[in-house]
């Protein structure tokens, strides 16, 4: 949100020992003693006293708060001090410094964690902890951005047992020196907690008896969000198929030109004793539930939404709310928010005198007015941007976008706030990554209002189920998946019928019995499952709970897709298409060990723009590779500035993958099995030439014999000339063909042996 009063971002607060997902343990070193020294890794000064006369600027300009210097570097396991213990079991520590610094964090480029191996970060007191960072961090990037760990010296520990040994993957490529805080801006108030403004109300402070049950439902959709440099708020949301997909809505400004890949959220950070528009500072509240890495699933600037969904799901224990939405654009009686503001704890505000709907700036908003005085109670500030409208039932109509609303003394200012209209968002501009409806509609319904997820009634008897399926590791193909089975209802759950399939198949009956009491939950592992190459469905449903009928069938079944992508060729193909900035634009293709094999760009300005370049990858079985594309504008190559997109195939023209609607960078990771044989013998036995070629391509069947058939096809996998091979030498027409690029298939009509040749056209 673009304010007139820029705060302090949080990222210097005092956060609890576990602030990630598992939120347990300690590491193993602690426990141990002689262990090896561990050099310190120093680094390198930077010119504060320039940064700190830009942030005099900077503060006064609608940008993100800058809280620290980024330093560039690589630092991986040849870097640190292996310690092995007697079972075989290893330890990988290292230590970094960096003098001054008020905190330290860190960008993984490289995160993968097996199975039974655990990461820390703490401090040199063991004051501040972070982890343990488990396989459930896991994630299809192989990054993971950290929260801030307190001091200028910060050990990082990973923990390897034997069975797993040189399997996990780390590598640290950013590292921010935090080097504001209070001492330096006495005239703020305390980082983090307590520094947003005066006439803010905590979210447990009174909002109206018609709105209390949605506020105690809807806060537990809320969190906030630290990405880059920055802080925002937003909000989990529902879909039509109410499944607990963690989407989180939020803004684009929010998440514009930063990789979702390495953001954080926290969720549930609640004052136990609130505070309603006073001077007095708000007490801290729980911060144990943490989430970290997503995916940019849609955005647009029309409405300043952006839709995240989070890499892993949301752990059932922490009893989340997906809020409900309504997408009419009906003009609401009254309106709620709830958010974040500069970092603090959560608040909530309300208006009572009209919201009403504009178009400014060119974005199409609701507008809370300063002709009606702006906010009756409570305030938005910076760092409430994305936070969730509410309308009068509870349902999101928008996110915060920007406003001049403030606080003065304990009241506010009675300016004006202006949020995007969630019904803008929904379909408005065409494409599955600019709409919120292929998301959050994913059946195509046409449902235009729903509400929350699980739903606000709590039921006497209500068992649920989830599916939780680990991360794979590019090339993998196996899997342990495990269903989580969670009482929601307020009678203790002492027994359910819990069943499961793969791919519809035979369903395996579980007979559970123990004790659950309300929202607490048990994860019930299915040992692990070798995958055939393709999709596959995991199926799981539950019945019959304490030999009864269940009370709510809406969370009674769950299915979870998974996509082994394992690719049977010898090169992949890039087909790039420019847009109007091909100088902004470069890529890179990378083996698993991260060396760079081939890259490309930037081009040259005006005379490469909305060009096509096609290049070719030779690449190995059973390896991973890695294609990442860059655009330092940090607004991809789609869809602002030119319609540029890219495609990867393989050598049969099997699409890998599609893009250009991207931030910064889009990386994809590309496993490669064993390459077809059939490929070999017909190749052996069959020439083409010339290639490239003009009007005829001459296709000689040499000494085999047989029925074959031809299929000539384009990038897009469409066909453009097809027919049989009846001679031993075939001279094929192509004289009225585009020029370009093209695959031959040739068929074996009796072996179903196949062959296939990328074709040039000029």
């Amino acid at each position: 949100m673009y304010k007139k009063i820029i705060l302090v971002i949080i990222f210097f607060i005092s956060t609890t020992q576990f602030a990630q997902i598992t939120n347990e343990g300690k590491p193993l070193s602690w426990k141990l003693n002689s262990l090896e020294t561990v050099q310190t890794h120093i680094l390198p000064k930077f010119d504060l006293k320039k940064l700190q006369a830009e942030d005099v600027i900077n503060d006064k300009l609608p940008k993100p708060f800058r809280f620290g210097f980024k330093h560039k570097v690589d630092f991986g396991f040849n870097d640190g001090q292996w310690t092995t213990l007697e079972n075989g079991d290893r330890i990988w520590r290292i230590k970094f410094q960096s003098k001054g610094a008020l905190s330290l964090n860190f960008i993984f480029d490289k995160f993968y964690l097996p199975n039974g191996s655990n990461l820390y970060l703490y401090n040199e007191d063991k004051s501040d902890l972070l982890g343990a960072y488990t396989s459930y961090n896991n994630n299809k990037n192989n990054s993971l951005g950290t929260w801030v760990v307190q001091g200028e010296t910060v050990w990082i520990e990973y923990f390897e047992p034997l069975n797993v040994k040189n399997k996990g993957k780390l590598n640290i490529g950013n590292i921010t020196h935090g080097y504001r805080n209070v001492s330096s801006f006495k005239d703020l108030k305390d980082l983090g907690l307590g520094q947003s403004g005066d006439c803010n109300q905590d979210v447990n402070c009174p909002i109206g008896d018609d709105w209390e049950g949605h506020k105690d439902n809807n806060k537990k959709s809320v969190g906030l969000l630290l990405i880059g440099n920055g802080f925002c708020s937003g909000a989990l949301i529902n879909n039509t198929n109410n499944d607990g997909t963690p989407y989180f809505l939020t803004a684009n400004h929010c998440t514009d030109g930063e990789n979702p890949a390495n953001l954080s959220v926290r969720f549930g950070w609640i004052s136990p004793n609130p505070v309603c528009a006073t001077t007095a500072n708000s007490t801290d509240g729980p911060t144990n539930m943490q989430m970290n890495g997503a995916m940019l699933r849609a955005s647009n600037v029309n409405s300043d939404f952006a839709l995240l969904e989070f890499n892993n799901d949301i752990p059932t224990s922490w009893d989340r709310t997906w809020a409900g939405w309504d997408n009419t654009d009906t003009t609401p009686t009254f309106v709620v928010g709830i958010h974040h503001p500069a970092g603090d704890i959560m608040k909530i505000c309300r208006d009572n005198a009209g919201t009403i709907p504009v178009l400014a700036g060119g974005v199409y908003e609701w507008e809370i007015t300063s002709a009606g005085g702006g906010w009756e109670l409570g305030v938005t500030e910076g760092g409430s941007s994305g936070s969730p409208l509410y309308d009068q039932d509870g349902r999101i109509i928008g996110q915060l976008h920007r406003g001049g609303a403030a606080c003065s003394g304990t009241v506010d200012n009675g300016d004006y706030d202006q949020y995007g209209r969630f019904a803008k968002s929904w379909d408005d501009i065409a494409g599955n990554s600019n709409q919120l409806k292929p998301w959050l509609d994913p059946n195509n319904t046409g449902q235009t209002i729903i509400d929350s997820y699980p739903p606000l009634q709590v039921y006497a008897i209500d068992a649920s189920i989830s599916i939780n399926i680990p991360e794979l590791n590019c090339g993998e193909n196996q899997i342990n998946p495990s269903l989580i089975l969670q009482n929601n209802g307020s009678t203790s759950l002492t027994s359910a019928t819990i069943q499961w399939n793969l791919d519809n198949g035979a369903n395996t009956t579980i007979n559970w019995t123990g004790l659950l009491t309300q929202n607490s939950s048990e994860n019930i592992s299915l040992g692990n499952m070798t995958l055939s190459n393709g999709n596959h469905t995991l199926n799981a449903s539950v019945n019959n709970p304490n030999n009864t009928t269940d009370e709510n069938t809406n969370n009674d079944s769950a299915s979870k897709n998974i996509s082994i992508e394992i690719y049977n060729t010898t090169q992949i193909h890039l087909d790039l298409l420019t847009d109007d900035y091909s100088d902004e634009t470069t890529w890179t293709f990378k083996d698993e060990n991260g060396t760079v094999l081939y890259s490309g760009g930037p081009y040259n300005g005006d005379s490469e723009d909305n060009t096509h370049f096609l290049e070719d990858f030779n690449v190995q079985v059973n390896q991973c590779y890695t294609f990442e594309i860059i655009d330092s504008a940090g607004d991809g190559i789609c869809c602002s500035y030119g319609n540029g997109s890219y495609t990867l195939t393989t050598d049969d023209n099997t699409e890998i993958f599609v893009g250009g609607s991207f931030g910064n960078n889009e990386i994809t990771e590309i496993a490669i099995g064993a390459a077809a044989s059939v490929n070999d013998f017909l190749s052996n036995n069959i020439t083409i030439y010339p290639n490239p070629t003009k009007n005829s391509l001459n296709v000689n069947l040499n000494s085999i014999s047989g029925e074959f058939k031809y299929i000539l096809v384009n990038t897009l996998g469409q066909s453009i000339q097809q027919g049989n091979l009846i001679n031993t030498n075939n001279i094929l027409n192509i004289s009225n063909i585009d020029k370009g690029v093209y695959f031959l298939k040739i068929k074996d009509v009796n072996s179903n042996n196949l062959m296939v040749e990328k074709i040039i056209i000029n």
